[in-house]
């Protein structure tokens, strides 16, 4: 039965996970005073094993719900389009569109049956091609 938050510390509970600056009343003193409660007991709650691990797991479920997601990924996309260059960057990287493209590359021999030429050769065309790419994505659409 220890392991189980009764209904002060649901409610409790219930005010942590809200973000702080939606918080009513605002602050835990506040919260306190409002409930009835010592503030001394909140904190006492919030250390303990069952608490803090139903704590957590709500925190995660509402860090990961697609709503947020799609909140956060919006205000990243109004403010990038507004001028922000971390926003611009924090974007493209959340869309993988940022991310360096992967080159794959199969062959048929043995890396140790490879010559230094023949290395070198294949290294400077996936260069040369990469470099292209690049110079294509920089181009304006005629």
């Amino acid at each position: 039965m220890d392991n189980i938050l009764d209904e002060r510390q649901e409610k409790y509970l219930n005010w942590l996970i809200v973000p702080a600056k939606h918080r009513q009343p605002a602050t835990q003193e506040a919260y306190a005073k409002a409930e009835n409660i010592d503030s001394t007991t909140l904190r006492r709650w919030q250390k303990k094993p069952h608490f803090k691990a139903e704590w957590q797991r709500r925190v995660e479920e509402l860090q990961g719900s697609p709503e947020r997601t799609q909140k956060l990924m919006d205000e990243i996309y109004a403010r990038a389009i507004a001028g922000d260059n971390k926003a611009a960057q924090l974007y493209l990287q959340a869309t993988n569109k940022l991310a360096p493209q992967q080159v794959n590359i199969t062959h048929t021999q043995s890396l140790a049956e490879i010559s230094d030429k023949d290395l070198e050769e294949l290294i400077a065309s996936v260069a040369t091609a990469e470099k292209s790419a690049r110079l294509e994505s920089r181009e304006p659409n005629s």
